[in-house]
């Protein structure tokens, strides 16, 4: 039986305290010791707006995603300068973060993830949504993971997490730089609901 058929998705809330702690590290550890702190999931638990989704393998954490409705746009402006008058007319959503226990990527699991997060901005209603894909160099990236989920390739910037790792840093697992020099890939999908 193929494993993604064995993987059971679940919403994370304030009862999960202990599987956010796991997935916390899981983030930290797979895309840069230092990048998340501690209250990053625990203020999306349980928030209408947010939702914190886990993947199991029987009781094993083996991935967590994280998609949410936003207003604000400033971390995309160095993508799309007017992406902020445009964005604000219209309900957004956005993966902020996916990562799947290192043993286990590369078997879909995040696409599993990435579905789920679809059809919950589906079921909100949002008409866009957006997300960065992190160019690593490293073997699983989200670039197909946004492709899958019907997302299309807006634009390529190189060296797009430099400012933010000076003002925050952490160990890049990419590029093994602090500052990270890593460029990133704009994503969006449009929902049609006519």
């Amino acid at each position: 039986m193929p494993l993604r058929e064995n993987i059971t998705l679940r919403k994370l809330g304030f009862a999960d305290k202990g599987e956010a702690i796991s997935a916390l590290q899981l983030l930290n550890r797979t895309q840069g010791n230092g990048l998340f702190g501690p209250d990053y999931l625990e203020k999306r638990l349980d928030d209408p707006e947010k939702l914190v989704l886990a993947a199991f393998l029987d009781q094993t954490l083996v991935g967590i995603s994280v998609v949410e409705i936003i207003r604000e746009f400033d971390y995309y402006l160095p993508f799309e300068p007017a992406i902020a008058e445009e964005l604000s007319r219209q309900l957004v959503g956005a993966f902020t973060t996916l990562s799947v226990l290192e043993s286990f990527q590369g078997k879909g699991i995040g696409q599993l993830l990435s579905q789920r997060r679809v059809e919950w901005l589906v079921e909100k209603k949002c008409n866009v949504a957006v997300g960065v894909s992190w160019v690593s160099g490293l073997a699983h990236t989200s670039n197909r993971t946004f492709e899958r989920a019907g997302f299309r390739a807006v634009k390529r910037l190189n060296d797009f997490y430099r400012l933010s790792s000076l003002e925050k840093p952490f160990d890049c697992p990419g590029c093994h730089k602090i500052p990270c020099t890593c460029a990133a890939i704009f994503y969006r999908k449009d929902f049609n609901f006519s």
